[in-house]
């Protein structure tokens, strides 16, 4: 998560007393290096955290982002680049984004709110007016809690949270215009979700492969068997947990719901059916089952004997993993993880 980037840092300085400067990526188009969401922090001793581009506007962010320290106006900056302009500040990519830079203020109550459910892994809808206005409110709507923050409109602050609770379940960021005063402003909301959860089902070679990756790029994983001679700590070092469970047990201690994703790999109808069962039935965001063809059709099946719908049994994802020619248990990790990845990213 790119919050996180900097979140720790902004703590750090507030806790010093030292004044810091936030710029956050707001909108991006065509190849920009990063995601809306990505942050850069500059402190007032010149300390740098995260990036909105990997370096190519940095430079330029610093200096708007001490002015704004040294008692400047927050800021909605854009960045392009063109034949033209190809020697000035730009992306090299060919993008274009824009930026809104203003002050950290550490007291914002916020901030405080973000943590606690970043901590508690709660999900969230962060929302920062970025003209306007709102220019620089902020306003947290965590899921099951009151909403926290300064940020309210003609619309009002339930108005606009109901707008923006589709981007939960997609995982995307958006740019709101809305009516405040009687003139338009703009609104960044983005989610804030748990860090993602994998959890697998069967201890195999390529069961300990995908643990090893999924754990390198930020999930949390867990991973499921009633066989305890296959789950030797030593093949899952990177794994949240290792539970010698049935399935539906492991998965519901788990606590399985639509953020997380869970990949079957048994090649066992006694502990596949089960596994699948639980996940389909908990809304699961990815739904994975390895196999062939026949392997497929059998368990897709012996589903619809359980009396689960057609719909539901069709999100199943099999053969699991995307096709790049995967020969050994790496490689097949790797293409099973791409495609939860991609899932995660609205890329397949």
């Amino acid at each position: 998560m790119s919050l996180l980037e900097v979140l720790e840092p902004l703590g750090r300085w507030s806790r010093d007393g030292v004044p810091a400067g936030l710029a956050t990526l707001v909108r991006a188009q065509r190849s920009a290096p990063r995601r809306p969401g990505a942050r850069f922090a500059v402190n007032d001793a010149g300390e740098l955290a995260g990036s909105v581009s990997s370096g190519c506007i940095e430079g330029d962010l610093h200096e708007h982002l001490r002015q704004i320290l040294a008692g400047g106006q927050p800021r909605l900056l854009s960045y392009g680049i063109t034949d033209e302009m190809a020697a000035e500040v730009g992306l090299a990519c060919g993008g274009e984004i824009e930026v809104f830079a203003d002050r950290y203020v550490a007291d914002d109550p916020t901030w405080a709110a973000l943590r606690e459910a970043i901590e508690r892994s709660r999900p969230a809808l962060l929302m920062t007016g970025i003209s306007g206005r709102l220019e620089g409110r902020r306003l947290l709507a965590v899921e099951g809690d009151e909403p926290v923050g300064t940020l309210e409109s003609d619309q009002g602050g339930a108005g606009l949270i109901e707008r923006a609770r589709p981007l939960l379940d997609s995982g995307s960021t958006d740019l709101l215009e809305i009516v405040d005063g009687g003139e338009s402003a703009a609104v960044f909301v983005e989610p804030v979700l748990p860090p993602p959860r994998l959890a697998i089902v069967g201890a195999s070679p390529v069961a300990a492969s995908l643990c090893h990756l999924a754990a390198f790029v930020g999930f949390e994983v867990f991973v499921i068997d009633p066989r305890g001679a296959f789950l030797s700590p030593e093949a899952f070092p990177d794994a949240a947990r290792i539970l010698e469970a049935w399935p539906d047990e492991g998965l519901e201690e788990v606590g399985l719901d639509r953020f997380a994703s869970v990949v079957v790999l048994a090649h066992d109808r006694k502990l596949d059916l089960p596994a699948l069962e639980a996940a389909l039935g908990a809304g699961c965001r990815f739904v994975g089952q390895i196999g062939g063809k026949r392997t497929q059709r059998l368990r897709r099946e012996a589903l619809a004997d359980l009396g689960m719908e057609e719909s539901e049994i069709a999100r199943v994802r099999g053969p699991v993993g995307l096709d790049i020619g995967s020969d050994t248990p790496e490689e097949i990790a790797l293409a099973i993880l791409a495609e939860v990845v991609a899932v995660q990213h609205g890329r397949a």
